[in-house]
């Protein structure tokens, strides 16, 4: 199947203005990810994060038990062009360019630190750049700091050298942060060891909060207390900028008159989360907390107080006092709860010990197609069928799209972000073919790729149907994420690659090319 670009143009079609920062100091291909980064610095803070690091110790009565290979802190590293690396005075953290299309560092005065964690696979490199891109196309406001962890010394070597030649050139604000591989810290009796990758979330994030921040130290810059950290994911687009203030924005919220509409000291906010419900309830609160009198709150508040999903909000102060609780509560759930969301279910029994009730909002992100009632997805279902790909510019719709599930319609049009090929962001490599615009209309079914590493035969291709409003729901999510997809990847093709070598051609589909490499 073939469309054509100037009908089907999707939703968040790609601009090709030029970007207010020259090209000229950009690399004008996509060098090998193995290049060594020139003219950086780096400082190196050698540590034992969990046993000879006191500002880290967790205080629990059941210690964590590192290795001590997977734990000597070489990499924890704040990468920042232009002010050498490891750097935490408050004027080098905003020493940014004077452009006037900057959205600066703060909203109404109030510093913004946007964050996500990675681990350091090449998947991530192609997630980052999307998230960055899209951060800077809707000018995001303060921060945006890639947390990378467990990245060996040639994985790091790389991740400097994306990140100096293909991101930070779009925004001064933009930064990398490398720290140790997180993923196996457990209960010493965890049966079978092994590891947990997203334990990197909150031991990530509690080293940046403490190596860039300074939270750890009395010698914090004044008033880095009152910032705002946005702890999101790395598979989240922005459609719009996410800010602290909702007061005049169009959302979504979990009750009809919300405690706050603003973050501030004791009023933290959050997506509410679309998949655990009250699950975190039901495990051994004594255990996580170490307090045998925590009790559990009643059921009704749990959906409109406790049942958080990323994006979280909350002020510098509150998110660190909840991390250094995250970072001991997350090993102990995984520890009797096992398994994928152990660190959200975390993150809540945290914000439960600490009376940190979150205001919750349905519309800051939508990511599942079945959700009934817990995303923003009344904003979709809203649309007319002849804008949900191409929604006008005055439309209500969600802050953002987190691509965590696959989207598909149609035997051709499929999307994940496991499905697409690791490499795909590379200058001789097609973009996505973009969905017709009427797509949910076409199609009340999918039928699903083959295998990565099978032979493609159509007989054995998974097929299901979907009600009307699924399909105009998966559309919507195709539209955005090929779309969005697509737009980054131009913009880095534009720039990082010589005229004659960048593939603007869109042919690719993960249905007709399901490999997981060029």
């Amino acid at each position: 199947m073939t469309t054509s670009d100037s009908q089907n143009e999707p939703l968040l079609s790609p601009h090709h203005e030029h970007h207010h920062k020259s090209p000229s100091a950009l690399l004008k291909r996509h060098l090998s990810m193995a290049v060594t980064c020139v003219g950086i610095l780096a400082v190196v803070a050698t540590q034992y994060w969990a046993s000879q690091h006191a500002n880290i110790i967790l205080s629990s009565a059941t210690p964590l038990m590192p290795d001590k290979d997977d734990f000597i802190a070489d990499s924890v590293i704040e990468f920042r062009k232009g002010s050498g690396v490891g750097n935490t005075k408050e004027e080098e953290i905003h020493d940014v360019n004077n452009n006037k299309e900057d959205p600066g560092l703060d909203f109404h005065g109030t510093p913004l630190h946007v964050v996500f964690s990675t681990s350091c696979h090449e998947q991530m490199h192609w997630e980052s750049f999307v998230f960055f891109y899209h951060a800077w196309k809707v000018k995001q406001p303060g921060t945006v700091t890639r947390i990378a962890s467990g990245c060996s010394d040639a994985e790091a070597e790389e991740a400097r050298t994306f990140h100096e030649q293909a991101i930070q050139p779009m925004s001064d604000r933009f930064y990398l942060h490398l720290t140790p591989d997180f993923s196996k810290m457990r209960l010493p009796e965890k049966k079978g060891g092994g590891s947990y990758k997203y334990m990197n979330k909150p031991f990530g994030l509690r080293s940046w909060m403490e190596n860039v921040l300074q939270m750890n130290s009395t010698d914090r810059p004044k008033g880095v207390e009152d910032g705002v950290v946005i702890l999101m994911d790395p598979d989240m687009v922005l459609l719009r900028p996410l800010v602290h203030d909702f007061s005049n924005e169009d959302v979504i919220w979990v009750e009809d008159k919300p405690a706050t509409t603003m973050v501030k000291h004791g009023y933290p906010m959050a997506q509410q989360d679309g998949y655990l419900g009250n699950q975190w309830m039901y495990i051994d609160g004594a255990f996580v907390t170490g307090d045998p009198n925590i009790g559990k709150p009643k059921d009704p508040s749990g959906p409109k107080h406790w049942n958080t999903g990323p994006p979280y909000l909350a002020t510098v102060k509150d998110m660190y006092d909840i991390v250094t609780l995250w970072t001991e509560y997350a090993p102990r759930v995984d520890h009797i709860n096992p398994g994928l969301f152990a660190e959200m279910q975390g993150f809540i029994w945290a914000t439960y010990k600490l009376h940190l009730p979150h205001t919750l909002l349905k519309s800051i992100v939508v990511s599942t197609t079945v959700s009934q009632h817990r995303e923003g997805w009344a904003y979709v279902d809203a649309l007319p069928d002849n804008q949900v790909c191409a929604p006008p510019a005055l439309a209500k719709l969600p802050i953002g799209l987190q691509y965590c599930k696959r989207y598909a319609l149609g035997p051709d049009f499929f999307f994940s972000k496991y499905r697409l090929k690791k490499n795909f962001l590379q200058c001789s490599t097609p973009l996505l073919m973009p969905p017709p615009l009427d797509i949910g209309a076409q199609y009340d079914y999918y039928i699903a790729p083959p295998p990565a590493k099978s032979p493609k035969n159509v007989q054995d291709r998974e097929k299901k149907s979907f009600s009307k409003k699924q399909a105009k729901r998966e559309a919507f999510m195709l539209c955005g994420m090929i779309s969005a997809v697509n737009d980054a990847a131009t913009y880095f093709k534009q720039h990082m690659c010589d005229g004659e070598e960048a593939n603007f051609q869109k042919i690719y589909t993960i249905a007709n090319n399901p490999g997981n490499y060029w």
